[in-house]
């Protein structure tokens, strides 16, 4: 009797490993969990689509975005349908952007699923709060760097406390200005690289204190070598940013403009880094007696005044051949000879999805 007893408990015991078992090969064959984090699912269209053009690189895009649906990669199969592994009543469609970075691909993914979730670009929470006075970002029109003869809407930060950070590893950038198109254009810290502006002999002075010209700049060539060429470094904005076109026009010192029609008045484009324009920094400002770039009430309100480092622009003096416009909390006028910080100028791509954070120094923006 014991041992019937005995063999009794051990066959129930093996039948209960059995349906166990086969309740998680049907919860296998079913793609899982029918509750997926939609990051989760966002990481999945990733990887499809990682693999997607890694059998049609011909397909990849030569500069800028691509975007796709991810109904293409469900029936090429390269991705399960989606719609099976959510909560029961949630669909989502999804889309797909590849971006050619500096040396590489990026891609991310983008999910609606009504008021259920929705992948927040980082574009989309800064436009959530446009303000008319005070610090904030600002509605504005600038001229269209890519078409300098039309003008365009521009979403600006201003003031001095105006939550614009963002920390990609141990650095921290600053928003500057949104695009209508969600570009999103960030200053990176002084501290990632020093140089001077340019250091050749200029036939009009007679000496080495450098040509204000930027297309032939030192700084240029530095940022070619020491950032787009080095491998190890800037990895991270490297997978965030689009190509932009700069505007590296000279501006006179008596110029009121602040529409970029003088910055804008020589542009290069397909830049993946270059320097911020004086225009810029006058824009910052909240001071109404802020008019030209060496007024001083432009350090008034400013959060481009708030570094205690000195770094370059992009802006030559245009009333002579050898002077370029610096930021050291005031605007100055230097020899291109002098070595300053280079706070890097760089387009986010609109892509760039929004992760956590509040944009102040202690919660930045988080993003991927």
């Amino acid at each position: 009797m014991k041992s019937n007893k005995k063999m009794i408990i051990i066959l129930a015991s093996v039948i209960g490993v059995i349906v166990l078992l086969i309740i998680i090969l049907m919860l296998v064959a079913n793609g899982g969990t029918k509750n997926l984090d939609y990051s989760a699912i966002e990481e999945r269209i990733k990887m499809a689509g990682e693999n997607y053009y890694r059998d049609h690189e011909n397909e990849l895009p030569e500069t800028g975005t691509k975007t796709m649906n991810i109904s293409k990669l469900i029936t090429d199969g390269y991705l399960s349908d989606i719609n099976k592994k959510l909560k029961d009543g949630v669909t989502c469609n999804g889309t797909l952007y590849v971006t050619k970075t500096v040396t590489d691909y990026s891609y991310r993914a983008k999910l609606d699923c009504g008021s259920a979730y929705s992948t927040k670009t980082l574009s989309s929470v800064l436009l959530e709060n446009i303000v008319s006075n005070g610090s904030g970002l600002y509605k504005t029109e600038e001229v269209n760097p890519d078409n300098p003869s039309e003008m365009h809407n521009v979403y600006i930060f201003r003031g001095d406390n105006v939550n614009n950070y963002i920390k990609l590893g141990d650095f921290y950038w600053e928003i500057i200005k949104v695009y209508e198109n969600g570009e999103i254009a960030v200053l990176g810290d002084a501290e990632l690289l020093r140089n001077l502006w340019d250091n050749r002999y200029n036939v009009e002075t007679d000496y080495y204190h450098g040509i204000n010209k930027y297309d032939v700049s030192r700084v240029k060539d530095a940022i070619v070598e020491d950032v787009l060429n080095f491998e190890d470094g800037y990895n991270i904005i490297k997978s965030l940013i689009t190509t932009h076109t700069a505007c590296y026009g000279n501006r006179y010192l008596d110029d009121t403009s602040k529409d970029g029609s003088a910055e804008c008045s020589k542009t290069l484009p397909n830049q993946y880094f270059s320097l911020l324009p004086i225009y810029d920094y006058m824009n910052a400002s909240l001071d109404g007696n802020c008019n030209k770039v060496m007024d001083n009430s432009c350090y008034n309100y400013n959060f481009l005044s708030n570094h205690h480092e000195e770094w370059w622009t992009i802006t030559g003096v245009a009333d002579n051949t050898e002077e370029v416009y610096s930021i050291d909390s005031v605007a100055e006028r230097e020899y291109a000879s002098v070595t300053k910080g280079i706070r890097l100028y760089a387009h986010f791509d609109p892509s760039v999805m929004y992760v956590s954070g509040s944009g102040t120094y202690e919660d930045p923006y988080i993003v991927k």
